[in-house]
């Protein structure tokens, strides 16, 4: 018997319609592959920011100022500051606990544990860690602090200094009389909190346009402080530190802050993913940098 109307797909048209489907799938492949690299590379840039904020706020937090020491790389140095009493726990002990933590793999050097290691993510990627530290230094030391009256018209400016300075306003010659105060409270048996509770109505706190009228300052001498004419002072690194505790030479003997850069590098391509240090393939480099100020 012979079966009429019957449909039937050949074989031809099932190449044809594989074909086609293999055609339209291709840029369907093409974005997973791109979402997954992206997706990567992601994962990796918070995994390497995660780890040089912590190195970071660590060594601010919990690495002495003079135990950190120039270079690029930086190191971590102690065994100098030995029979230092301010230092005592801040010794070889403590340093081999910390070393890892910040910098895994450094070994110590004659100049210290070199502040360079690797670290290691869950999917196996090494990232090298690299931190330069560079020593803000004052170079000069002048005999006394700059002073300069700022005018009452537009403020004048010290001179240009490439050295690292301090500025400010200094307080008017009456404001630092103790015996002033008195002057300005009705009430002897009271005394004033604040500022604005100065003068019960007719001091200097009475009205902001009525503070730099230069009223009373008559007596005051020539170099005095002065409301209408205030002067400024300015000083060096020098003037507000102490030199640093290790040897050094002069020029970086007198250190107020120290410029901390971290480098965070590590590689995408499988074939790298343990030697961060590959020049080829898919590098990846993240940069933070911060200050650590001598608050010790």
């Amino acid at each position: 018997m012979v079966l009429k109307n019957r449909h039937a797909v050949t074989f031809i048209e099932i190449v044809i319609a594989v074909g086609i489907l293999a055609v339209a799938m291709i840029p369907l492949f093409g974005l997973i592959s791109r979402q997954t690299v992206d997706t990567d590379r992601n994962a990796s840039q918070a995994f390497a920011m995660n780890k040089a904020s912590e190195i970071l706020n660590t060594i601010l937090d919990n690495v002495p100022f003079v135990a950190l020491r120039q270079g690029n790389p930086g190191f971590i140095r102690v065994d100098d500051l030995a029979g230092k009493k301010k230092y005592q726990r801040f010794n070889e002990a403590w340093a081999q606990k910390i070393i890892p933590v910040l910098f895994q793999g450094s070994e110590k050097q004659g100049a210290g544990w070199p502040c360079r290691g690797v670290v290691t993510d869950s999917r196996g990627i090494h990232y090298l860690v690299h931190l330069r530290v560079e020593d803000v230094i004052s170079e000069q030391k002048p005999p006394r602090p700059e002073r300069m009256r700022i005018g009452t018209g537009a403020p004048a400016n010290f001179a240009e200094n490439s050295d690292l300075t301090f500025s400010y306003l200094r307080n008017p010659a009456l404001l630092s009389d103790g015996n002033w105060i008195q002057e300005y409270v009705r009430d002897s048996s009271q005394r004033p909190f604040a500022e604005v509770d100065l003068g019960g109505g007719s001091g200097v706190a009475e009205s902001p346009q009525n503070i730099y009228q230069d009223e009373g300052m008559e007596v005051c001498g020539p170099d005095e402080p002065r409301y209408l004419d205030p002067t400024a002072e300015r000083y060096t690194a020098k003037m507000v530190t102490e030199k640093v505790p290790y040897e050094t030479t002069e020029k970086y003997g007198w250190c107020l802050m120290k410029k901390l850069l971290i480098q965070v590098q590590w590689n995408l391509d499988q074939k790298n993913f343990q030697n961060p240090e590959a020049t080829d393939g898919r590098v990846q480099r993240i940069h933070l940098m911060t200050i650590k100020g001598d608050i010790d």
